[in-house]
């Protein structure tokens, strides 16, 4: 099963907790998803959610970071986030052939300052040995009960983290036949690239300490990686709702 999520970077804008130190929430959500790879099906999959917040330490769904520096409204950390990008070539018979591309563990640092963040990371398990930058900003407000923060951004991938995910070696070019009809997979050597993305969430307070939360985020992918021939969608996309508690 492919267990790429899209992105769960939107979850990470803000705890799902409260907002004392020393925060913990708990709950479950369903995420569905598109990949961009040509014949992926649109997948659901549910995610374990767990947000915790301390004065120095904090966990948000899939990133961990740990506050290095705060100087007044600007704050650095050290932060490992997961990359849930891997496929399964069973997963689309475009891809038969072609080896399995893994998760892996990114870590590196991060700036925030007043909503905006940039962010530097590294592939902690040699799986695509490439590197990100990340720029964003987010905009929060409340609308009655409700929390909502708007997000919007780039990234810049290096060839590495291109060439695993979206590229085609060599070794994996081949002519197959798909639905009755011929498919040739050339070899495809990507570049590095800057992907726009724009994302949303949304967090309800129902009884108790529960929170209602959903969300939704749309990757804008270049040229760079939709000239691929495993590609087949312009973009990549994801909603996403869940419930949590906090304690």
């Amino acid at each position: 099963m492919n267990m790429r999520i899209f992105s769960l970077s939107f979850l990470s804008m803000a705890s799902l907790a409260s907002n004392s130190y020393a925060d913990l929430a708990v709950g479950l959500g369903i995420a569905s998803f598109q990949d961009p790879q040509k014949g992926m099906d649109t997948r659901q999959l549910a995610i374990p959610l767990v947000s915790y917040t301390g004065d120095r330490l904090s966990f948000q769904v899939t990133t961990l970071s740990y506050r290095l520096v705060e100087l007044g409204d600007v704050q650095i950390s050290a932060l490992a986030s997961g990359r849930l990008q891997g496929y399964e070539v069973a997963d689309s018979p475009y891809l038969a052939g072609m080896k399995d591309r893994s998760n892996t563990v990114d870590g590196g640092i991060s700036l925030e300052w007043n909503g905006f963040s940039l962010s530097y990371t590294h592939d902690l398990l040699s799986k695509h040995k490439g590197d990100e930058v990340a720029f964003a900003y987010t905009k929060g407000f409340g609308v009655g009960k409700a929390e909502v923060m708007l997000g919007a951004g780039v990234t810049w991938q290096s060839e590495k983290l291109n060439q695993y995910y979206y590229g085609v070696a060599p070794s994996e070019a081949r002519s197959l036949i798909v639905e009755n009809k011929v498919f040739n997979r050339t070899a495809y050597k990507t570049e590095d690239a800057i992907s726009p993305k724009i994302n949303a969430l949304v967090k309800y307070p129902v009884f108790d300490s529960w929170t209602l939360i959903a969300g939704a985020e749309v990757n804008f992918l270049p040229k760079e990686i939709t000239n691929s021939p495993i590609i087949e969608n312009k973009n990549a996309w994801g909603v996403f709702a869940g419930i949590a508690k906090a304690f």
